[in-house]
């Protein structure tokens, strides 16, 4: 017997509060008997054997995942995309601001040697 169910609804909502919509799930659910099931294998989720019903791979965003687990995907999808060029910028300009200080650090010794050389 197989039963199957289209869009089963999870609400949440505490005492006194409305019932709020907050996903579906779609699923189908295959009752066999023990001969049936011997005959027609079935792993947990995508593990082998994928068969009776084969399950395709999720088609998930590549930003769906929690930020915890991998902070570097947090930081190039939510921070990199947005603020990207504002990075690049500041990098450019700590670099020319670095090259215009070693200049004014170093412009006196090299004038005096200069002096000093033509004396």
């Amino acid at each position: 017997a197989v039963v199957s169910t289209q869009s089963t609804g999870y609400e949440e909502g505490g005492p006194g509060q409305p019932r709020e919509l907050t996903g579906k799930v779609e699923m189908e659910l295959e009752i066999l008997s023990k001969e049936d099931a011997e005959a027609k294998p079935a792993g947990k989720g995508q593990e082998e054997p994928n068969e009776n019903p084969h399950l395709d791979p999720p088609n998930r965003p590549a930003t769906s995942f929690l930020w915890f687990t991998s902070p570097w995907k947090s930081l190039r999808y939510i921070i990199w995309n947005n603020y990207k060029w504002y990075i690049i910028g500041g990098l450019i300009l700590l670099l020319i601001i670095a090259m215009i200080g070693l200049f004014i650090y170093s412009a006196p010794g090299a004038l005096s040697q200069k002096l000093i050389a033509q004396i």
